[in-house]
């Protein structure tokens, strides 16, 4: 694909964080998939402060409703767009940032302390896709805007060419989706890398209103997780890409 200006792209949206608010962005891996042709999933910032944020790449980010599997059919409404999703590491607890219409970022959700799955292992966050093709494509070019204090301009400047040398890409490779079929991808945090994680809880969704009808879902799975090591080597980012027959009601849906 050739150039594209786009700065609501999951690869300019970490960057404005350092442009608008002069914040560095931290760590920079932008996470794509060996697919044709290729596709981002995101874009994975570390940032100073001991927290994971996570920009998604997919198509239809409008945050409309929120429920639980307890009361699903008590929906709680939100406006809004998801910006990303942020993992504290001191607390384990996180939020969602969303994008108003008027531009002004807020917190939409924040989320209880996320749950430990396994020992050291804390399960982040999961991405269900009725289809790769809401993923945005990988650009030859990215143009992007955004405004600055001008009194501000060299050195957020210097950082952005510092630190772009230092970011990262990381191929994730995800199994062929089926007709009828979706693809869940979770994300966990593991604070003991030393261990093997052989299985896996897969966090599949088993009906409405995520799916259109009831399907049979095993709890854990044998898996080969990929892995990003996070700064210092203390910790990784443990992705686990699931393929499962089902019909999702919509194209993207987040679950935590």
């Amino acid at each position: 694909m050739g150039e594209v200006e786009d700065s609501q792209s999951a690869i300019a949206r970490p960057w404005r964080r350092l442009f608008q608010d002069g914040t560095d962005p931290g760590k920079i891996c932008y996470l794509t998939l060996t697919s044709s042709p290729p596709r981002i999933l995101g874009s994975f910032c570390e940032t100073t402060g001991g927290r994971l944020l996570f920009f998604p790449a997919c198509q239809g980010r409008e945050l409309n409703s929120r429920f639980t599997r307890d009361t699903p059919n008590t929906p709680a409404s939100l406006s809004g767009i998801v910006d990303h999703i942020t993992f504290d590491i001191a607390n384990r607890k996180g939020h969602i940032t969303e994008v108003l219409a008027n531009g002004e970022r807020r917190v939409a959700v924040n989320l209880p302390s996320r749950p430990q799955v396994d020992s050291g292992l804390y399960a982040w966050f999961g991405i269900t896709l009725r289809r790769l093709d809401v993923l945005d494509i990988v650009p030859g070019q990215l143009w992007f805007s955004t405004e600055c204090p001008s009194s501000d301009v060299e050195r957020r400047r210097t950082l952005f060419r510092t630190t772009g040398q230092t970011s990262r890409v990381c191929a994730i490779e995800i199994p062929d989706i089926r007709a009828v079929s979706f693809i869940q991808t979770n994300f966990f945090i593991d604070l003991q890398p030393e261990q093997t994680r052989n299985t896996m809880r897969t966090f599949l969704p088993k009906g409405p209103p995520e799916l259109r009808q009831e399907i049979n879902v095993p709890e854990t799975l044998a898996t080969m997780l990929q892995s990003l090591e996070l700064e210092g080597g203390n910790a990784l980012l443990r992705i686990n890409p699931i393929v499962w027959e089902g019909e999702p009601i919509v194209d993207v849906a987040f679950g935590f």
